[in-house]
């Protein structure tokens, strides 16, 4: 019998584990496709395009990438069947895993190919979870691929729904088919700036909250341009602790009343 074709995103920061994990996964079964995440801010921009039928997280203490990267996962696909590797399994260690979202948590060591090629079908045979209440959605607009990953990181261990574009133009591109409660956008960017993407925002019937961060000065002028626009402007590096209190005010207001889809007709 044939077995449908399954999208896998494997997230692991250790490339000799993800050629390993890989190599299994696709020789266990011929209907598994896998797309590798190095990143956390990788994973968010993989999930966001859609199509991943299930996540395998590869964790290891002491790396960027731990079982404490579950909860963002989990926050960025909320429905999906997530997997961690772990380097030994006790009980504690699967009321840990468990305890941080994932689905299921095994020891690489203890599968061949067909073995893990079956965990995994069984895992996709379960239903899914269904939708719960809606999840604000924060888009992120940043070319630098760690301030990218910070942001990512913390926005979705505060429960929100993240997206990551590299430009402002990919960020327009995105807000069409998937509107935003709040933007946080770098201003130095290729394509299209920060200045030039938050002027084209405004055109928005409903228009998303704006936090500005950037490593570079602002002049009077720009910051008279961008003041009406922008709720608050952060330099870098970046008081995580200030932003997460903006965030959650923001989304609170943005969340009082229902919100509506916006139109961005000039857009």
């Amino acid at each position: 019998m044939t077995e449908s074709t399954v999208n896998i995103l494997l997230v692991g920061d250790i490339a000799s584990r993800r050629t390993t994990i890989r190599g299994m996964l696709e020789s266990g079964d011929a209907g598994f496709r896998v797309s590798i995440a190095e990143s956390i801010g990788d994973a968010a921009a993989r999930l966001q395009k859609g199509g991943i039928d299930l996540v395998i997280l590869d964790s290891r203490e002491g790396t960027a990438i731990d079982l404490g990267s579950v909860p963002v996962l989990r926050c960025l696909a909320p429905t999906l069947p997530i997997l961690a590797v772990v380097p030994m399994l006790d009980d504690r260690d699967r009321r840990i895993a468990e305890y941080h979202g994932t689905s299921d948590s095994f020891v690489l060591e203890n599968y061949d190919a067909a073995g893990l090629a079956a965990l995994l079908r069984r895992h996709l045979a379960q239903p899914a979870c269904g939708e719960t209440s809606r999840v604000p959605h924060v888009l992120i607009v940043e070319d630098e691929p760690a301030t990218a990953e910070i942001l990512t990181r913390f926005v979705a261990w505060h429960g929100y729904r993240v997206s990551v574009v590299h430009n402002g133009r990919e960020a327009l591109d995105l807000i069409l088919a998937d509107p935003a409660d709040l933007v946080i956008t770098d201003l130095e960017m290729p394509v299209l700036n920060g200045e030039s993407l938050i002027a084209e925002l405004q055109a928005c019937e409903k228009r998303p909250h704006i936090i500005v961060v950037t490593g570079n000065p602002v002049s009077d002028l720009s910051w008279m341009r961008l003041r009406n626009s922008v709720v608050e402007l952060y330099q870098k590096p970046l008081n995580l602790k200030e932003i997460g209190r903006t965030v959650e005010r923001l989304i609170g207001i943005s969340l009082r009343p229902a919100i509506t889809a916006p139109t961005c007709d000039a857009l």
